[in-house]
């Protein structure tokens, strides 16, 4: 059983679909992480019901969450997924893989000896394209804990047989940015908390998915939020039109009237500059319709003007 958010990124949720179809005996199970889900409370329903049907079980989840940037009770998930579970013949269940997607946080350390999610198997990747080589190449990487070693020749093999390995230009990329990654990290990730704290005093009705700064010193830093803003009407069809049309508006204005720093972008963790993009029209492009999430995601970078991006918002707020 492949078990996956069904509003995860776009490209998560397309590929485990593509391998389920492909065979009869993988399943994809939906989980829902975020919202009004909690990812903890998820799994370990999800997997009670696994371990009944003794299936194999593999968690694909993003840490934090996307495009809602929530992190959930590490030291819970990792009792949930260590707990032992019975078929319903009572012999012990297959101990679920975690498949850690960390774009949104390339510096935390998850898995290492003594870490959070050291004790049971757990294979980690994060997109390259985003914050390891500042969007200058697309190849990523994954490690697997010592509980999941004997996993990562499976990985090995699946790269070399698609002719996947990272090409020598994109190896190069990565070897000049990564060494400055974690420092990138910090400093997007204050951009950010600025810009949202401006966003909150000058549309305080807007709703705003962040880390909390607690979570930030234990080094969830990202430098992505989520709006979602504030609408009108007397339908829900209404509202939503209402929102959508305020989300183009919001976005077109900052591209045209900061064109050499604010992007219509999908992508996270740039050198500089300031991308925005709708998730459901962009990241969850194969996410079914119910599933997507039509809020602007807004990602900073260390490098850009954001006094001249607080005043252009601030222009927005004014129109509305």
């Amino acid at each position: 059983k492949f078990i996956v958010p069904p509003n995860c990124y776009g490209g998560t949720n397309d590929q485990a679909r593509r391998v389920a179809a492909c065979l009869d005996n993988v399943e994809v199970v939906d989980l829902p992480v975020d919202g009004e889900h909690d990812m903890v409370q998820s799994i370990d329903r999800v997997l009670e019901r696994i371990a009944l049907e003794d299936a194999i079980p593999y968690i694909i989840a993003e840490i934090p969450t996307n495009p809602r940037v929530e992190v959930p009770d590490l030291i819970q998930l990792k009792e949930t997924l260590a707990k032992e579970r019975k078929t319903a013949s009572g012999t012990v269940a297959i101990a679920p893989v975690f498949i850690l997607d960390q774009t949104f946080c390339p510096n935390v350390h998850f898995l290492g000896e003594g870490k959070i999610l050291s004790t049971v198997r757990a294979i980690s990747y994060a997109s390259g394209s985003k914050f390891p080589s500042g969007g200058q190449c697309t190849a990523g990487y994954c490690v697997g804990n010592q509980m999941a070693a004997t996993l990562m020749p499976k990985v090995a093999l699946h790269l070399a047989l698609c002719d996947n390995e990272a090409t020598h230009l994109q190896y190069k990329f990565l070897a000049q940015q990564l060494p400055s990654m974690n420092q990138r990290i910090v400093d997007a990730y204050a951009n950010t908390r600025k810009f949202v704290s401006f966003i909150n005093e000058v549309l305080p009705e807007a709703k705003i998915n962040f880390v909390s700064e607690e979570l930030a010193s234990q080094g969830f830093m990202p430098s992505v939020f989520s709006l979602d803003l504030p609408t009108q009407g007397n339908t829900y069809e209404e509202r939503e039109s209402y929102k959508r049309e305020l989300n183009h508006r919001l976005i077109n204005l900052m591209i045209t009237k900061i064109p050499n720093e604010s992007k219509y972008c999908v992508s996270y963790g740039q050198l500089k500059g300031c991308y925005w993009t709708i998730p459901a029209t962009s990241t969850q492009g194969t996410t079914k319709e119910g599933d997507k999430d039509y809020i602007a995601r807004v990602s900073l970078s260390a490098k850009m003007d954001l006094d001249l991006h607080k005043k252009v918002f601030l222009d927005f707020v004014k129109s509305i």
